[in-house]
């Protein structure tokens, strides 16, 4: 080999190495930096992927059947993008004695009960509602809150419980039920919102005996609130007629039973007061109608309209804060509320502040 070949050849390689390091250069200066929330926990994944489904595949991360996942597989990503991906977990729920199984996206109990939209105001439950729900699965036992209503010798007795048995009931108010007592439904029956139960007392050759008056309801209109919407304003009582009747036994066996007093009427009902809406509901909100409020709704709750946050804090499709609602107008509880009333208070909220109250998930409007 020459002296002028050799003297060429460390030339060439030096090009060699710069094209490769300018290629590399090029390569890193063109991917894009997305952000993936799991479960809470944002991480940073960066590569060329330009979709969702891509990115997923570059961070090692897959979308079960039981996820929830915002934006779509199949939505274009770039620099800067988020994404949202809260994972399924199966829970074993026994509801009032019934099983039944579920899949929820919630990372706590409390949570999970809003998401399948289960009325858990002063229910019984077999876990604290912060309690975490690990990715494995969860068991939870619920006692759903139960009024219920006791007529026992002409008088109303009113009673909130947690009981699954008739017979728990009638422990919890302490009424002794003897031998020659009737109970109008079975002391093993299934407790049921709204029960009434009738304890009918024999003693000697008479017997005291309850009838239930019913209550009527009164609906009163109310234009503060939207067409659609009401709102009990009283609950509603059962009144009582008690009657004595005189009893003939021949031989051990009732041969006669004969009204031995008037009925007398020991507790009058009490009219249950509902209220409901008549103000007409707009058809839209200039400004906003065009907006992707679906895919808000997916990202902030899941699409669940009854979705409530970990800490009770953000309630509804659009997770408001109580204050935030009222303030563009609503009433009671967000998760009360139709996704439609949700969706239309949301859009007030929009044209009052943008996309600022969904810091996060606001980009997918």
């Amino acid at each position: 080999m020459s002296v002028s070949s050799l003297a060429k050849r460390p030339v060439a390689l030096g090009l060699s190495l710069l094209a490769v390091t300018g290629g590399h250069a090029t390569y890193e200066a063109t991917a894009k930096t997305v952000a993936v929330t799991v479960d809470g926990q944002q991480q940073q994944v960066r590569s060329h992927a330009g979709t969702v489904r891509a990115v997923l595949k570059a961070g090692n991360l897959a979308a079960g059947a039981h996820d929830l996942l915002a934006p779509a597989l199949d939505t274009q990503v770039k620099d800067g993008s988020t994404i949202v991906l809260r994972r399924g977990r199966q829970m074993a729920l026994t509801v009032d004695g019934a099983q039944r199984t579920v899949w929820v996206t919630a990372m706590s109990v409390d949570e999970a009960l809003g998401q399948i939209g289960l009325r858990a105001a002063g229910a019984k439950l077999s876990a604290d509602r912060s309690r975490a729900i690990p990715l494995k699965g969860f068991s939870l036992d619920v006692r759903t809150r139960k009024d219920v209503q006791v007529l026992d010798a002409g008088r109303v007795r009113r009673h909130a419980t947690n009981a699954l048995q008739v017979s728990e009931v009638l422990a919890e108010l302490k009424l002794r039920v003897r031998a020659q007592d009737q109970v109008s439904v079975a002391q093993t029956a299934a407790v049921k919102d709204g029960m009434v139960v009738r304890i009918t007392r024999i003693d000697g050759r008479h017997v005291g005996e309850d009838v239930a008056i019913p209550f009527a309801v009164e609906r009163r209109p109310d234009s503060s609130m939207f067409q659609g919407v009401t709102k009990v304003l009283r609950a509603g009582r059962v009144g009582v007629l008690h009657r004595t009747y005189a009893l003939k036994y021949v031989n051990g066996k009732l041969s006669s039973k004969r009204l031995a007093t008037h009925s007398v009427r020991t507790a009058a009902p009490i009219t249950k007061i509902v209220a409901y809406g008549t103000k007409a509901r707009p058809r839209s909100v200039n400004g906003a109608d065009g907006l992707n409020w679906d895919a808000l709704a997916r990202c902030e709750s899941g699409g669940n309209a009854r979705a409530v946050s970990s800490n009770g804090k953000y309630r509804g499709l659009y997770q408001f804060m109580t204050s935030t609602w009222r303030g563009v107008g609503g009433s009671g509880d967000p998760i009360d509320a139709s996704a439609g009333e949700q969706t239309y208070r949301a859009k007030l909220l929009y044209q009052r502040s943008g996309r600022s109250p969904w810091p996060h998930c606001g980009k997918y409007l």
